[in-house]
């Protein structure tokens, strides 16, 4: 998934959540996310300073789909973070 530019970014818990979502290269329409979570105003391309970064092997319908999966996910690393 190297082409991801477009990240939509919320703050969770005194975070920022990225996400992005590609479309799938193998033919099948299905779309997939990576979420990178980051102090807050930190650019979501600079991995030098990411505090987690995550994807999953799901299958998501719709670009809405997947967004919303990925954001599920970054809220979830925040929480654990914070354990």
């Amino acid at each position: 998934m190297e082409a991801q530019q477009n990240w939509s970014t919320e703050q969770y818990k005194g975070m920022d959540v990225h996400v992005t979502v590609l479309q799938k290269e193998d033919g099948s329409r299905q779309w997939d996310y990576t979420v990178r979570v980051t102090e807050p105003g930190v650019d979501s391309s600079a991995k030098s300073e990411l505090s987690a970064e995550s994807g999953d092997d799901g299958d998501y319908a719709s670009p809405e789909e997947a967004l919303a999966a990925g954001l599920a996910r970054g809220y979830a690393i925040v929480d654990r973070m914070q354990q």
